[in-house]
C-alpha cells in the first residue's frame, strides 16, 4: 500500500461524513423566488405549467413528496407559511388521510392537497395548484372552454381522489 492511501481514504471518509453537498437538503421556503410558499415539510419533485404575468407567478402545478405522519401538522405549518407571505386562508377540508387547503391573494388562488401515504409515510404526496380566479388556470374556466363542456380527468400522484368540482 502506498503511503498516501491512508490520507486519501481518510479525506474521503471526512467528505462523506460531513456532507458532499448532495445529501439531505431541504426545499427552499418559496417556489421559484415568488411569494408562493412550498408545502411545509415536503420536497417538490415535479414543477409544471408555470404561467407568469408581469413577473408574478399566476399559474403553476407542483407535485411534492415528503414525510407526513399527520396531515394536520403539515397543514398548520403550510397555513403559517402562506399567512407570512400575505395569502389569506379560505378553507380547509379534511377527508380521512387527506387534507385540502385553499388560499387567496389578489386574483390568485392556491389549492393544496396533502395526503398521508399509510404504507410509507416518508413518501407521502402533496399537490400545489395556483391559478387566476376565472383565468385560464381555473378549472371552471377550463371546463367551459372544452368542447362539450366536459373536463379532463385529474392527473395526480397515487393517494389522491380527483378534486371535487
Amino acid at each position: 500500500m502506498r503511503p498516501s492511501a491512508p490520507i486519501i481514504s481518510s479525506l474521503f471518509l471526512l467528505y462523506v461524513a460531513f456532507g458532499s453537498g448532495s445529501g439531505c437538503s431541504s426545499a427552499p421556503a418559496n417556489i421559484l423566488d415568488s411569494d408562493i410558499p412550498n408545502v411545509a415539510g415536503m420536497n417538490p419533485i415535479v414543477t409544471r405549467d408555470i404561467v407568469r404575468r408581469d413577473g408574478q407567478i399566476v399559474g403553476v402545478n407542483i407535485i411534492y413528496r415528503g414525510d407526513v405522519i399527520d396531515c394536520q401538522i403539515n397543514a398548520r405549518d403550510t397555513k403559517r407559511a402562506f399567512d407570512d407571505q400575505g395569502w389569506w386562508f379560505i378553507d380547509e377540508q379534511a377527508r380521512g388521510t387527506t387534507t385540502v387547503l385553499n388560499f387567496g391573494k389578489e386574483q390568485r388562488r392556491a389549492r393544496i392537497d396533502i395526503a398521508e401515504n399509510q404504507i410509507d409515510p416518508m413518501m407521502s404526496p402533496a399537490i400545489l395548484r395556483v391559478s387566476l380566479v376565472g383565468g385560464a388556470g381555473d378549472s371552471s374556466a377550463k371546463a367551459q372552454n372544452q368542447p362539450g363542456g366536459g373536463t379532463q380527468p385529474s392527473i395526480g400522484p397515487e393517494g389522491f381522489a380527483p378534486p371535487s368540482e
